[in-house]
Parts: structure tokens; sequence; C-alpha cells
């Protein structure tokens, strides 16, 4: 046996018989070790971002549908209100809700679906249409008129209610 036979024995039976398979060994190793957990892991990093996206804006426009709904039945029909709060601290926590979507709306915007991110768009456009409506009309009431002050915050937190409730019954 000379070397061009064990060259020859080498290149013909020990490289596809060996080489080969321990190639393919190897190749599929790293595949499964680090390409595909890497792609799953990228695939459910973007489900929970989606589903925090969801999550974050039916939560609040709930939120804001509740806190006026029990306002307005507490103030109105002589019901308990739910949520425990009054006029002012009513009117401050639905406005601290939407300006909390509206700072966030950027990240939020990012991971909803088409209809979704046109449901949340169109809701951020129409709360901001609610309160520059009202900043157009305060103070149009006389000088220690407390009642029509009173009206019209309760129209403003009814008109943001009503929206928001408007909002969960088209949101999927």
């Amino acid at each position: 046996m000379n070397l061009d036979n064990i060259l020859h024995f080498g290149i013909d039976y020990l490289i596809p018989f060996m080489g080969l398979p321990l190639l393919g060994v190897i190749v599929g190793a790293w595949l499964t070790n680090s390409f595909f957990p890497f792609r799953l892991k990228r695939r459910e990093w973007r489900w929970e971002k989606e589903l925090w996206a969801k999550e974050r804006l039916f939560e609040t426009v709930s939120q804001v549908s509740f806190i006026a709904e029990h306002y307005l039945k507490g103030e109105r029909d002589d019901h308990f209100s739910m949520s425990g709060l009054g006029i002012v601290e009513a009117e401050h926590e639905i406005m601290k809700l939407i300006k909390g979507l509206h700072a966030e709306g950027y990240k939020i915007r990012l991971y909803l679906n088409k209809s979704d991110a046109q449901l949340f768009e169109k809701y951020l456009a129409d709360s901001q249409d609610g309160y520059d409506g009202d900043k157009e009309s305060w103070g149009h009431w006389g000088e220690g008129d407390e009642v029509s002050e009173i009206l019209h915050i309760e129209g403003s937190i009814s008109w943001q209610g009503k929206l928001a409730k408007k909002v969960l019954e088209e949101f999927n």
C-alpha cells in the first residue's frame, strides 16, 4: 500500500462516508442551537409586544369608559359611583389616561395590526378634538356661574366616555 492508494481510499470512502455526515452533524447542531431558537424567540418577542399593545389600548379605553359611565351614573342617576371619584378627580384621571395613550402612541402603534392601528389613530384624533372643543368653549359663562362650569366638565367627561365606549364596541 503506497501513499497514492491511501489518498484514493480516503477520497473515495472516508470523506463521503465519514466527513460529509460529520459536516452535516456540525451544521445541524449549529442550526438547532443557534439559528432556529433565535427565530422562535424573535417571533415570541413580537407576539408579546403585539399583546402588550392591544392590552394597553383596551385597558386604557376601558378605564376611561368605566370612570365616565360610573361618575355620571353617580351624579345624574343617583346611583352609587363605583369609580369613587368626584368631578375633579374623574376629569383628571380621564385626562391622565388619554395623555398616557398619546405619550405612548408611537410604541403602541408599531405593534397593532392595521385595523386596530386605524382605530387607535381615530381614537387619539377624536379625543384630542374633544378636548380642543372643550378648550374653545371654556369660560363662556358668567362670573360665579358654577353650575355652567360643572355642566361643562360633565359634558367633557360624558363625551370622552361615549367615545371610549364606541371604540370598545369596534375593537376586535
